[in-house]
């Protein structure tokens, strides 16, 4: 688990915008696949610098790379930092299978708690992800990074933006404040011999709630994107009491309910309804897409586009 220049950008944003840092929680022992200049640069671009232990101190902290997480979340104003891991083999300071529910003990004792890339490695999310959400002090953040697109392979699961709007909803005590989707991996090279990371990044898109927006928040990227959100823990309500539903589903389901009592009203030309109901299927997917070929030779395109970051139902661009 690690910290790239964008989970670490919006750390710092969070904190600017009022998320409290003073006792933390993440899940695994967090490095930082960032250097210390560019460390450095966030932090002056937030106005967080300098640190309270002075620049020069702060500067040399950060030379050790085990610790150099630590370092720049007491930068932040954090005071206790703790790290949960279901093995102690990176140092984790609790050691615990979070696909069984935590200690009563644990619960509401965090200010943040952070997952910088575990969730999508635990085979019971529901469980896992529950017990982010009871560590959290109310008035507190859970704030995490999760692969979205291109990731197959990385762990068990890719995410979609629904199952997090629907999870940390006010139903199970969360608000949503904000969920970006953006580029963010690393890949490897070498020249001469010597091997080197290089970053894959790209915008900040902030992403609308489906249920909001009446759609799904679909993506067809070439490239890997993470989801990162913070959220804040608004009460203490029991958390799945009723499971989450895609909200699409929910929309149907209720118009279907409404229309046992009303007749539905009938769509379209009269042209149109003709065709829909004179054309077999075999013809409408078998034909018809032959024939588009010649017709709507830029379907794809559109498609494509339909499912991308230019899609402003979806996604706002964001310029930081």
């Amino acid at each position: 688990m690690g910290l790239s220049i964008a989970s670490t950008r919006f750390l710092v944003k969070a904190w600017k915008n009022g998320v409290r840092f003073d006792r933390i929680l993440t899940l695994g022992r967090q490095h930082m696949a960032v250097s210390p200049q560019r460390i450095e640069s966030i932090l002056k671009k937030y106005e967080a610098w300098p640190p309270t232990i002075g620049a020069d101190e702060f500067r040399r902290s950060l030379e050790e790379p085990v610790t150099r997480f630590e370092n720049f979340a007491r930068a932040l104003g954090a005071k206790i930092i703790e790290s949960c891991d279901a093995s102690g083999f990176e140092g984790a300071s609790l050691v615990h299978d979070f696909n069984e529910p935590i200690p009563a003990a644990w619960e509401d004792k965090y200010d943040l708690v952070f997952d910088g890339g575990t969730l999508e490695h635990v085979f019971n999310f529901p469980v896992a992800v529950a017990n982010c959400m009871r560590m959290v002090k109310t008035g507190g953040h859970f704030i995490l990074g999760t692969p979205a697109n291109n990731y197959c392979g990385h762990g068990f699961y890719q995410f979609s933006p629904e199952l997090f709007f629907r999870v940390l909803s006010p139903e199970n005590g969360f608000q949503i404040e904000q969920m970006i989707a953006t580029a963010d991996s690393e890949g490897i090279s070498s020249l001469f011999g010597v091997e080197y990371p290089f970053p894959i990044t790209g915008p900040w898109y902030e992403v609308n709630d489906p249920a909001r927006v009446r759609t799904r928040v679909t993506l067809i990227t070439d490239k890997p994107v993470l989801l990162y959100l913070s959220a804040r823990k608004v009460s203490r309500d029991q958390i799945f009491k009723k499971f989450p539903q895609q909200s699409d589903y929910v929309e149907q389901w209720k118009t279907a309910e409404m229309r046992t009592s009303v007749a539905p009203k009938p769509s379209g030309s009269k042209v149109t309804g003709w065709l829909r109901s004179s054309l077999s299927e075999s013809f409408c997917r078998e034909v018809l897409p032959r024939v588009a070929w010649f017709l709507d030779p830029f379907r794809r395109l559109r498609h494509r586009r339909k499912n991308s970051f230019h899609n402003h139902t979806l996604y706002r661009r964001l310029r930081d």
